[in-house]
């Protein structure tokens, strides 16, 4: 069964909570105040932007004593070619004794903050040298289609548009497209990889906006598909490999899932079933899949994923793919609660004495004309 309402619910529990939200939300804005006031810095940060799970709406609730964690990148107009990535780093560093004086760690190519509410990653990167591309990029990662605290999820009228606002509450919102892919897909950030010693490209924004557009042509089911399957990871880890997981598992999820998807329970099984089959002969070949990155296409999502742990994933998959697709077809809505709650854990609650799927109520043609009835009330 689709147990669209227990679905429903499921999806209520593993999303972040409303104090997760606002525990980012406060912990970015800070950290990106700070960098706009900050004398040094603020003359070579061109913006700001969230980016990340949390961004794409992709993020499912921290259990334990985990923390919410949010990506900030800062887009700065640092010259790579006469910068070395540990320059570029360093350049930081002074900001970040100022203001979390031991609360911040170097990461190869980012910096970690941990503070006792959220865990945030800052993000250096510089534009590109070009001045045209360098110019036309400035205007959109100024725009409040980039600056933006809003979600995907939050805000389903999103496009990557210099022109696009907010959707004002209780007004239609102009419908806007992307920008042409032309504009801006050829020009990707630059990262600093410190322990390569050298700079790569990077383009966060195309994932956000391939994101928002595929969700949109999966009738919103995308991203919590990609949220249900990160739950289903988590659930059954004692079974699973340590990867994939966090962006590859949900590149990999959009690569094989359907548009035009109208249930979570057949959207799961899509996904299970189209693994299986799509990346049968590379696990009995014993190849890794390639799947190139939505914004820097020479790179490929699972470059660091082994052998060995794909091959244990697809075996996962597949047994999944069989129970998710038993739950689906069960006409019975307790056997189908509890079939997927195996899946998902307890977060998937069951279904009443009377739940499940409502059937369809179906048009019945009468067999004679209907007669009034005959009332003196109003003689």
């Amino acid at each position: 069964m689709e147990l669209k309402s227990q679905f429903d619910a499921f999806l209520r529990e593993i999303r972040p909570t409303d104090r997760q939200k606002e525990d980012w939300r406060t912990g970015s804005n800070t950290l990106r105040s700070r960098l706009a006031e900050d004398k040094v810095l603020s003359p070579i940060v061109v913006a700001t932007f969230l980016q990340g799970s949390v961004r794409r709406s992709t993020a499912i609730r921290p259990t334990g004593d985990k923390r919410p964690d949010v990506d900030v990148v800062v887009v700065t107009d640092i010259d790579y070619h006469k910068t070395t990535p540990q320059q570029a780093m360093d350049k930081f560093i002074p900001f970040l004794e100022r203001h979390y004086p031991g609360k911040w760690r170097p990461q190869g190519r980012s910096f970690g903050i941990e503070m006792s509410y959220v865990d945030i990653d800052l993000v250096i990167t510089a534009l590109p040298t070009d001045p045209a591309s360098r110019q036309a990029m400035e205007r959109l990662y100024r725009s409040n289609s980039v600056l933006t605290t809003n979600t995907l999820e939050d805000d389903m009228t999103w496009r990557l548009n210099e022109r696009w606002q907010p959707t004002p509450f209780g007004r239609q919102p102009l419908q806007l497209d992307d920008e042409p892919s032309g504009k801006w897909r050829p020009n990707p950030l630059f990262l600093p990889d410190r322990d390569a010693g050298d700079w790569g490209r990077t383009h966060p924004l195309a994932q956000i906006q391939w994101t928002a557009a595929k969700n949109r042509a999966c009738t919103g089911h995308y991203v919590n598909l990609v949220r249900a399957t990160k739950w289903w990871r988590q659930q059954n880890v004692a079974s699973l490999p340590n990867y994939p997981k966090g962006y590859p598992l949900e590149h990999m999820i959009g690569h094989v899932l359907n548009d035009g998807t109208a249930s979570m329970a057949s959207g799961f099984v899509q996904i299970m079933e189209t693994m299986r089959e799509t990346w049968r002969y590379n696990a009995a070949l014993g190849s890794v899949p390639v799947l190139a990155d939505h914004g820097v296409p020479e790179h490929n999502v699972l470059k660091r994923l082994s052998v060995e742990d794909f091959q244990s994933f697809y075996t996962a998959i597949s047994t999944t793919a069989d129970r998710a697709r038993e739950a689906l077809e069960s006409d019975d809505a307790q056997k189908s609660g509890e079939l997927w709650q195996k899946l998902f854990g307890a977060k998937f609650p069951l279904p009443g004495p009377n739940g499940g799927d409502r059937k369809p109520r179906f048009f019945i043609q009468p067999t004679q004309p209907a007669e009034p009835r005959r009332t003196d009330r109003f003689a």
